[in-house]
């Protein structure tokens, strides 16, 4: 997808030449993981800007919320209001130009492993990481 390669330019571009770290650039991280699971499922982004609780839709219906972080340890937060729009969850983690999938699976599987804090659940990168990854192609 030509956008997504144009974001990862741009991320490519503020870390390696302008030295910013990757996690300032979240914005376009985030943007960057929804491109790779659209594609990845061969889905489509939610039609809605900013739409709530998902971001891509999958060709079985199924709505994706997508995470993603150049963090290497640490929470993801999911808004524990928007949480049932979502029927899957995928974690990304930008690392060295490459968006590694953490996790990806039931919303719900993630959930019971998350702790919930002033309004949002927040899953640990490493409990996600060992809840495993699905087929993206199901």
């Amino acid at each position: 997808m030509e956008l997504r390669d144009r974001y990862l330019a741009l991320v490519l571009l503020e870390v390696e030449e302008f030295g910013v770290k990757a996690t300032e650039v979240r914005h376009l991280i985030g943007r960057l993981g929804e491109f790779e699971c659209a594609l990845q499922v061969n889905g489509e982004l939610a039609h809605v800007a900013n739409q709530h609780g998902f971001d891509v839709v999958a060709p079985n219906g199924r709505k994706i919320s997508v995470k993603s972080t150049a963090q290497k340890t640490g929470f993801i937060s999911l808004s524990e209001s928007t949480t049932s729009y979502a029927d899957d969850l995928v974690i990304f983690q930008y690392c060295d130009g490459l968006m590694d999938r953490v996790f990806y699976g039931p919303i719900d599987v993630a959930l019971a492993e998350a702790r919930s804090y002033r309004g949002k659940f927040e899953l640990d990168l490493v409990k996600a990481r060992r809840l495993g990854v699905d087929d993206l192609a199901k």
